[in-house]
């Protein structure tokens, strides 16, 4: 039963997706040869700028945490401090990466002290997304809008543990990272190898996407309920399953790329993301994706009453629980 209901759940979730015409991402465009003028006054932060980022993180911290500013560190990273920001990516991708010094968090707030740092560092980003992000998503900044979005990572007290692209300290209002000087054509920079490998993964979104509509459309032609509908709703099930397969293992895995051992920017873990945004495939995957995830949270509510929580969720909420 709880079967024959996700599958009519993803029934009617799952209509057809039709190809982006391109993805964005400005991993190859052609660098300027200044940094953002809404952001950057020559190579230093325009003041107002960093007074806003900051102040927006430390008024959210300040209802929940005690004396943020003592335990973290707060940075602008990534290609929106490059010389790369001009690429034509609707609007602009301001990335806040933030630094925690756990032990230093633990002292001043004492009712999270038997949690790790990664269940912290999990436990602010859920918070961030689901409370700034909104607030942060469409914000303007001279004659530009931009989606600024904050994150921490547990391993990023030194923001070089993770091999960024670009690091501006809006703490100690300095760069940690320059961005690095390109070519005029970036793309020429990487072996034929990458692209050779990278082809693969865009290759097997589209046939994919292809299959899904396929499936989708005889789906919607047939008896809900009938030998044939449950015939292709389980070969539905098994594809976004694939889908979402696919596409975890190539955003997921974009994060061996900033970690120790990586190779930061030019990774082929990076290097791939990349190239899936670009081709419109990170979007048909996600998508795909999404109606897995939607049909599966929809019957946990018709079963449980609610989604119900992944392992890791779960012992976070229970380490919380246990520290206050």
């Amino acid at each position: 039963m709880e079967t024959n209901n996700f599958y009519s759940r993803l029934g009617e979730n799952a209509q057809p997706i039709k190809e982006p015409a391109i993805g964005g991402s400005g991993y190859f465009s052609s660098p300027a040869d200044h940094l953002d003028p809404n952001l950057f006054i020559g190579d230093h932060i325009i003041p107002e700028v960093r007074t806003w980022i900051l102040d927006t993180l430390y008024n959210f911290w300040a209802t929940r945490y005690q004396n943020a500013h003592a335990w973290s560190e707060v940075w602008l990273a990534g290609s929106g401090i490059s010389y790369q920001w001009a690429a034509d990516r609707g609007n602009g991708d301001l990335d806040v990466l933030i630094g925690v010094d756990f032990a230093s968090f633990g002292w001043h707030n004492r009712d999270y002290s038997g949690m790790t740092s990664q269940e912290l560092a999990d436990l602010f980003d859920e918070e961030l997304k689901a409370e700034l992000w909104p607030d942060t998503a469409t914000t303007r900044i001279g004659d530009r809008v931009y989606e600024v979005t904050y994150y921490v990572n547990a391993n990023s007290r030194d923001i070089r543990n993770i091999n960024p692209y670009a690091a501006y300290s809006l703490t100690k209002n300095e760069w940690t990272v320059k961005p690095p000087e390109l070519p005029a054509h970036p793309r020429d920079m990487y072996p034929k190898e990458y692209r050779e490998a990278a082809a693969q993964d865009i290759a097997h979104a589209r046939k994919l996407l292809s299959q899904y509509n396929v499936l989708t459309t005889e789906l919607a032609q047939t008896a809900n309920g009938t030998g044939q509908w449950t015939t292709t709703a389980s070969r539905l099930r098994t594809l976004v399953a694939q889908a979402a397969s696919l596409f975890d293992d190539i955003h997921l895995g974009r994060r061996a790329a900033f970690e120790p051992g990586g190779s930061g920017y030019g990774d082929y873990a990076n290097y791939r993301w990349q190239t899936a945004k670009e081709s419109g495939a990170v979007e048909i995957l996600r998508t795909m994706k999404d109606v897995d995830v939607t049909a599966h949270q929809v019957n946990e509510t018709d079963l449980y009453g609610a989604p119900v929580s992944d392992a890791q969720v779960a012992l976070r909420n229970a380490a919380l629980w246990r520290s206050r």
